[in-house]
């Protein structure tokens, strides 16, 4: 039983599983940590009919004694924590919540039991809940709200707004160097009186900047300190996603040998068996099978996750599930992308995020050029802009992995060497005394076995074949 304050919301997901299944139904009954606890589980299972169920146990629970009884205020204060935390839980009652828990904080109603805000996640936007509706008008709610989400958070609540308000600028691609700064300057109180979900969050933004300003050595240095510290007070439960972090600075920096032994020992690759605390390893897996060149495995690992996506407004996670679907059709030459990608901008615009797509550098460019989708022409040119930037610092992010799929003959190899010095069909008919209509044979047949569709993309898939 004193174990119960180990229960799934804290990140304990894995170990407390078989624990609280394993009980009796009369002793989760009896204990108000228990039903919250389980409430919690079958949320992070996806049985949400069973969570709502445990909720409404916990209610009667409380209803049925009187309010001054110390059992009526510990599950008051466990449902306050479950109206919070829960992932189904729609972001429009949030505020309420919160407003409704300092209240009783206040007058000592209730004592809101340990969150983990993030999930273990690098991120705090992103991490338990997703808090893109709050981007839309984060700087009114960070003066408004700063207070009570810290008085009701406590120790968890330690530097959240500050880091909550510099991640909705990040993602919407404006300049948070001052307010990392900030951040940066708040990490030792955070490490003595705050959380380590709360210090990985820190961490993880000021990594991802790094990545953005081209400096994808800083991050992983950032990270590895992080990971080193962790490890000598015993934070385990972090290094999952620190190692999926640390993959994906991988993938920036063209590092090969680390996504592979990444991919190989410590991806999830069970996607038959959706653990929702696993989502950024799965988001990361599918980048890896990207990078690998194997995108039918990332359709697969992606397929299971756009259910739970939508039932608990996961926005952020949705659009970088839709590009890396899109990347994966695109190159699959299956004109569904477009569909996938779409609604990637749907998302972004209506959040007005920029980063969300722009750190996919070359990967999204042939995609932004292409896409159909035309709400808003200039929200693609500012993606476009910012992309191609990520793109001069990391050209072969989620690179193309080509490989031919015939021999070029000896006449495809002169065209090729033409088409690659920016000559025409005309002129390359001239060059070589053949008619237009073979020059356009060839070259069909040239982008045909070089796995793309476009005579620009030719020149970089025959550089990296050493064909040139």
């Amino acid at each position: 039983m004193k174990n119960s304050q180990l229960h799934p919301g804290m990140a304990h997901y894995d170990e407390m599983e078989y624990y609280y299944r394993h009980l009796p139904e009369d002793k989760i009954l009896a204990s108000p940590a228990l039903m919250q606890g389980m409430c919690m589980l079958c949320s992070l299972c996806t049985d949400y009919q069973g969570s709502e169920r445990w909720y409404k146990e916990l209610q009667h629970f409380a209803e049925l004694r009187k309010r001054s009884d110390a059992s009526a205020k510990e599950a008051r204060s466990r449902l306050a924590w479950l109206d919070i935390s829960l992932p189904q839980r729609k972001m429009n009652g949030m505020l309420d919540s919160f407003s409704r828990a300092f209240r009783l904080m206040c007058t000592k109603e209730v004592a809101l039991p340990p969150f983990s805000v993030t999930s273990t996640l690098p991120s705090l936007m992103n991490g338990g809940k997703d808090f893109s509706e709050w981007s839309k008008k984060d700087d009114l709610l960070y003066k408004t709200m700063k207070i009570p989400v810290e008085a009701v958070l406590g120790k968890d609540g330690i530097g959240l707004a500050e880091c909550a308000i510099a991640e909705s600028k990040f993602e919407k691609g404006e300049d948070v160097s001052t307010k990392m700064l900030n951040l940066v300057a708040l990490l030792p109180e955070i490490q003595q009186q705050g959380t380590a979900d709360m210090e990985f969050a820190v961490v993880g933004l000021l990594a991802r900047t790094q990545v953005c300003a081209g400096r994808a050595i800083d991050a992983e240095r950032s990270l590895l300190s992080l990971r080193e510290r962790f490890e000598k007070h015993g934070e385990k439960r972090f290094f999952a996603n620190i190692d999926a972090m640390l993959c994906r600075i991988a993938l920036y920096k063209n590092d090969e040998n680390t996504v592979s032994e990444w991919y190989r020992e410590k991806a999830p690759k069970d996607p038959l068996h959706l653990k929702v605390m696993k989502r950024y390893q799965y988001l990361t897996q599918a980048m890896a099978e990207i990078a690998l060149g194997d995108y039918r495995a990332v359709l697969y690992t992606l397929a299971p996750l756009e259910n739970y996506f939508v039932r608990c407004e996961r926005h952020i996670d949705a659009i970088n599930m839709h590009i890396l679907r899109a990347i994966a059709k695109y190159r699959l030459r299956d004109d569904s992308w477009q569909e996938d990608f779409s609604k990637s901008l749907d998302i972004a615009w209506e959040y007005k995020f920029i980063t969300p797509h722009s750190q996919y550098a070359q990967a999204v460019l042939s995609l932004l050029e292409e896409t159909k989708w035309a709400v808003n022409k200039d929200f693609v040119k500012k993606l476009l802009r910012v992309s191609r930037g990520q793109a001069v610092y990391y050209p072969d992010f989620l690179h193309f992995k080509i490989e031919l799929s015939e021999q070029l003959t000896a006449a495809e190899m002169q065209v090729l060497r033409l088409v690659c010095a920016d000559k025409s069909n005309a002129e390359i008919g001239e060059i070589l005394d053949i008619k237009l209509t073979t020059v356009k044979s060839h070259v069909s047949h040239i982008l045909q076995k070089l796995g793309v569709k476009r005579r620009s993309e030719a020149k970089t898939a025959a550089e990296k074949l050493r064909l040139l």
